[in-house]
């Protein structure tokens, strides 16, 4: 990891504590937790714009057909619960 900086963040007393109550749940500092819930919460925001920027110039319906014929390719497993079939959801 590269040199690092100081960073004042203000949050809600009731944040705090939280955040306090789960870092020594977790065994590891304020400082490392809070520096995991940054990370991991940007890197799914970077994540989820990386691909609304690559879908934004895709035709939707192209995807559509690509998916059906993705999930046409999978073989059916009949011991699936009904519950969590796919043909249950599309009736949904």
């Amino acid at each position: 990891m590269g040199k690092t900086q100081i960073v004042t963040l203000r949050v809600p007393s009731e944040l705090k504590a939280r955040l306090e109550n789960e870092a020594k749940h977790q065994g590891v500092s304020l400082n490392n937790l809070a520096n995991y819930f940054l990370t991991t919460q940007l890197s799914q925001l970077e994540a989820l714009s990386a691909i609304d920027s690559r879908i934004s110039t895709k035709n939707i319906k192209d995807l559509k057909s690509k998916v059906r014929s993705i999930l046409a390719a999978v073989p059916q497993n009949k011991s699936v619960p009904e519950w969590d079939s796919i043909e249950n959801k599309k009736n949904s």
